[in-house]
């Protein structure tokens, strides 16, 4: 009895004991890059873009015609065309909501994701 016992207060405290995380650290995008035309061959990278900084990634980016946010729904991004975060290089875009670049391919240089209200 006394064994189940701690072993339910052990459980019970190594619960408390862990970090919660309220707030994600990323936001998840999908690059869509068409292959030829509105229509063919497309094909979709998922990335990791961390909050509040210019992200740049040459594999990437380098050949974009389609943005979609995945998560977390408080957050927006906006592609830039230079890897400084400087040069509009799209509509920003949210989950459900694409920033439609190209029906060929081009090429962003950086996003900036940022959380619009914490949650």
């Amino acid at each position: 009895m006394r064994a189940s016992s701690f072993a339910a207060l052990s459980a019970a405290a190594l619960a408390s004991a862990a970090p919660s995380i309220s707030n994600p650290q990323t936001a998840i995008v999908v690059v869509e890059t068409a292959h030829g035309g509105a229509h063919n061959d497309r094909t979709n990278r998922t990335i990791t873009v961390p909050f509040d900084i210019v992200y740049f990634n040459h594999d990437a980016l380098a050949a974009v015609s389609t943005l979609y946010l995945l998560g977390p729904d408080n957050a927006i991004c906006t592609p830039y065309k230079d890897e400084n975060g400087t040069v509009n290089g799209g509509r920003p875009f949210s989950v459900g909501y694409p920033s439609l670049l190209s029906t060929n391919s081009v090429v962003v240089g950086s996003l900036v994701c940022t959380l619009q209200n914490p949650i």
